[in-house]
């Protein structure tokens, strides 16, 4: 299985939790209770991130472009110091950046899109 099959389905394990079924994946897949947890993990504090980003920018008056901007740089340290990166090497710095933006931008839409979210546009 190559890196982005391996990426892929983690991704997907991603997408069961935010769904809410994650205790039907650890169901289904007994061993997935770890991965579970530390993308858990990761997802809640790139949250964090996000939702920080989002109560400074309310309180500076700061759009959503200005707020992506500040949240990315937060973002690339939790992703660099997340288990995915672990023993890794940014091989093309320039998609790496691409990829966190889309990332930080994509949480930000999940945030947005459920009932009660502190973010009021992208960061």
């Amino acid at each position: 299985m190559n890196f982005l099959k391996k990426f892929g389905s983690i991704v997907l394990k991603l997408t069961e939790i935010v769904a809410g079924v994650a205790p039907t994946v650890v169901k289904d897949f007994p061993g997935a209770s770890g991965v579970v947890q530390i993308i858990s993990k990761d997802l809640a504090e790139i949250g964090n991130v996000i939702g920080q980003v989002e109560v400074i920018g309310q309180v500076l008056g700061t759009v959503g472009a200005d707020k992506l901007k500040a949240a990315v740089p937060l973002v690339t340290q939790v992703i660099l110091s997340s288990s995915l990166m672990a023993g890794k090497k940014i091989a093309d710095p320039a998609k790496f950046q691409v990829a966190v933006s889309e990332i930080t931008s994509a949480v930000a839409d999940l945030l947005n899109s459920l009932e009660g979210s502190i973010t009021s546009a992208n960061p």
